[in-house]
């Protein structure tokens, strides 16, 4: 009996070589599920990164120009982006502002903090009180993509963010704000 105890023990020592190909598998599998979920999350994070503080730093330079001008700034629209290579003419990944920044942007006095390099192009679309959203003859009640803003009694804003951030130029990440919503609405987060 005491032989066949030792040869149990032996044998119980370590794994087969099954066992450790079943092991490696699953983990493989648990791994191509996991990447994708954290590259996601990581481009999403980076996405907000970005363009919260550009948002919040907008919002604050619109409301001093409401308060010096007794109007917001002119219109820039939504077919012109700045940094001028952002994902509307360019499908880079990465681009840097150009310095000096353009007239309608130094009026307000902005200035990019942060990575020397963004992945956003930014612009904003201004309008009277009550005006059903025609800015000239160019409609602007609805803004892009179905973000929800309904034009309100008073003075408005919209500043609208596109994105490339995962460099795939197919789909692009839209990210919105108003001065009647100063919440960021997402299409496509971190696309």
């Amino acid at each position: 009996m005491l032989r066949y105890t030792a040869h149990m023990r032996d044998r119980e020592a370590g794994f087969t070589l099954l066992e450790l190909m079943v092991t490696v598998a699953v983990i493989a599998i648990l791994a191509a599920i996991a990447l994708p979920t954290y590259s996601g999350q990581t481009r999403k994070a980076k996405a907000m990164a970005e363009v919260q503080p550009m948002f919040s730093d907008l919002q604050v330079r619109f409301e001093q120009y409401l308060q010096e001008q007794g109007v917001y700034p002119a219109t820039i629209g939504e077919d012109k982006l700045y940094p001028s290579g952002a994902p509307s003419t360019t499908p880079l990944p990465l681009v840097s502002p150009t310095t000096p920044l353009p007239a309608d942007w130094q009026a307000l006095k902005v200035r990019f903090s942060g990575p020397d390099q963004v992945r956003c192009g930014y612009t904003w679309v201004t309008g009277p009180a009550n005006d059903g959203g025609n800015i000239g003859s160019i409609a602007k009640a609805s803004p892009p993509l179905g973000f929800g803003f309904t034009v309100p009694g008073t003075l408005w804003y919209y500043v609208l963010a596109k994105c490339d951030m995962d460099g795939d130029s197919s789909t692009f990440s839209w990210y919105f704000s108003s001065s009647v919503d100063p919440t960021i609405q997402k299409i496509n987060e971190g696309s």
